[in-house]
């Protein structure tokens, strides 16, 4: 990749649009020596349903990562709004798209993840985003062979206010995320392509709650990066605002099902987390 970056490459941002993902790209310099054994390749899915007015800025958010070995893989659920559009217009920059329905989110994740490629797996909503220097951090920490959930800090950002909200994440055990005492941020982890597992098509809400707890109950270890990764945004029509309910339920359930000692790890990682904030 050109030390440039694609900044200039890609589409101008709207009028008005200044700062990160418009004006501003990670330094390709970043990755002008590749490691021993090259860049791993990152492959990003990215669900999408009726999120067009959010969607740019998560697609550029990827882009202009300027990451040397990128898999962009984008799942549309059929939006009636300009997303496909959208899509069309990024087209030349991503790996594969698609705009149809189907069965919910954690069907288009596993359409598009089956399709990955990559060494790393990532998935960012479509009304969320990365920070700069997300992919830089997460292919610096990565070792082949090592089974990890990667995930750092992020940002909550209330629709298109400007304000951001740091949110510091801690170092854990995987019993910590296993048990539910752990709760990962999808829009800030990545875990190795040889770990993955299909996500649960019957889940609405706690898919990513679910997914991580049975890698971490598979003895999949996470491993900290002491940085924010990427920002969540709160909005009316986003699932945290409409399916509250939807997610009390699911978590009940879960936690009916789950054996004795599960709810002893889960007592033991709050206690861990109350002499160890």
């Amino acid at each position: 990749m050109a030390l440039k970056g694609l900044i200039a490459a890609l589409p101008p941002p709207p009028p008005g649009r200044r700062g990160w993902p418009w004006t501003e790209q990670t330094d390709p310099a970043l990755f002008a020596t590749a490691p021993a054994g090259g860049w791993p390749r990152i492959s990003i899915v990215c669900p999408s349903f009726r999120q067009g007015r959010f969607i740019e800025e998560t697609i550029r958010s990827v882009l202009l990562q300027n990451y040397p070995a990128l898999e962009f893989i984008v799942m549309d659920g059929g939006s009636q709004d300009e997303t496909a559009a959208m899509l069309q217009q990024y087209s030349p920059w991503l790996t594969h798209w698609e705009s149809q329905p189907d069965r919910g989110q954690s069907h288009a994740l596993n359409k598009g993840f089956a399709r990955a490629t990559g060494a790393l797996h990532g998935w960012i909503n479509s009304d969320d985003y990365y920070l700069p220097g997300a992919f830089a951090a997460i292919a610096g920490a990565y070792r082949p062979g090592r089974r990890a959930l990667y995930f750092g800090d992020w940002l909550e950002r209330i629709g298109d206010e400007p304000a951001l909200t740091l949110h510091r994440e801690r170092s854990c055990f995987a019993f910590q995320v296993a048990a539910g005492g752990r709760t990962l941020p999808s829009h800030a982890t990545f875990w190795p392509a040889a770990v993955h597992q299909p996500f649960n098509e019957a889940l609405r809400f706690t898919l990513d709650a679910e997914f991580f707890k049975r890698l971490t109950d598979g003895g999949i270890k996470p491993r900290h990066i002491p940085q924010p990764l990427g920002v969540f945004r709160q909005h009316a029509a986003a699932k945290s605002s409409t399916i509250v309910d939807v997610a009390q339920a699911e978590t009940a359930a879960w936690s009916r099902a789950q054996p004795w000692h599960i709810h002893w790890l889960w007592r033991l990682s709050r206690l861990l987390d109350r002499f160890h904030p």
